[in-house]
């Protein structure tokens, strides 16, 4: 692995540990980013969204290497963050766990980004 992947692949495990959580434990899922699945189809949703969708993007980085595949997983963080960052204006939405949110999306943004943007 070359050094300067190292920081992106940080953030491709720790996307697609996050993915595993809502995969496997989607209540546990829900309640980190305090939402509440309505029946079977929203236990349905986190598994897919929260889940599948987060395990192929930090596996699809980890397997691929390729700096174009951690840009896109970063770049879809760094929309999340921007996401938030807009309900903390419009919203006015300054609860500690938004900005913990746009802390944390951007964080991972970054080191997915890293080896394209700093290098």
């Amino acid at each position: 692995m070359e050094p300067i992947l190292i920081l992106a692949n940080i953030g491709a495990v720790v996307t697609t540990l996050l993915g595993l959580l809502g995969l496997f434990l989607p209540d546990k899922a829900a309640a980190f980013v305090s939402i509440s699945p309505v029946g079977l189809n929203g236990r349905s949703e986190i598994r897919a969204t929260y889940g599948g969708l987060f395990v192929a993007l930090g596996v699809a980085c980890i397997v691929a290497q390729a700096e174009m595949a951690f840009m896109v997983a970063g770049a879809a963080w760094l929309g999340a963050s921007v996401g938030r960052v807009y309900s903390a204006l419009v919203d006015r939405n300054s609860d500690i766990k938004n900005i913990g949110g746009i802390m944390l999306e951007a964080g991972m943004g970054t080191l997915l980004v890293f080896p394209k943007w700093f290098a």
